[in-house]
């Protein structure tokens, strides 16, 4: 399993433009084996590794979320079977949909009436990669945004990072 430590939104991130009216945000960085992973290949590989209690832990999230009139986002896995290249921006990708993807960064987002979430999966520009970042924004809308930001801000390092750590990037 591949370590995985605290970081920084890289600076050429898109996400950058959320971080001042972000609510919560967090970056992750894991070793990146095989630089020629385009963001999309490396975020399908490690939604294709999340544990099993990650997708019990998104089953309970959505029964619980549809009691408030929140959107089912479904699970993390992959669907329809596709390449990774042939995804493109408003195509949905496991729970997100496609904000932005090009050879160094992904962006995904989900929009919804208690809060909006981006999630970048990007890779440094320039020398061959020998890491990736995975960073989350999340600008809070209302009151339920913030309660629902309670557990999620507690769990999301935990998912992000078990899923970073097996991946096999």
């Amino acid at each position: 399993m591949a370590p995985v430590v605290a970081s920084t939104v890289p600076a050429a991130s898109a996400l950058r433009s959320w971080l001042a009216d972000a609510d919560f945000h967090d970056a992750w960085e894991a070793p990146l084996r095989d630089p020629a992973l385009s963001p999309t290949e490396i975020f399908l590989r490690a939604a294709g590794a999340a544990p099993a209690w990650v997708g019990l832990a998104m089953a309970l999230r959505n029964r619980v979320v549809r009691l408030f009139g929140l959107k089912d986002v479904g699970s993390m896995r992959r669907a329809g079977g596709r390449p990774a290249a042939a995804f493109r921006p408003g195509d949905r990708l496991g729970i997100f949909t496609i904000i932005s993807s090009d050879a160094d960064e992904l962006v995904l987002g989900i929009d919804d009436s208690h809060l909006d979430v981006r999630v970048s999966v990007s890779k440094p520009t320039g020398a061959p990669a020998t890491s990736y970042v995975v960073a989350t924004a999340v600008r809070v809308h209302n009151i339920l945004g913030r309660a629902y930001m309670v557990p999620v801000s507690r769990a999301h390092p935990l998912v992000v990072r078990a899923m970073m750590r097996r991946a096999q990037v």
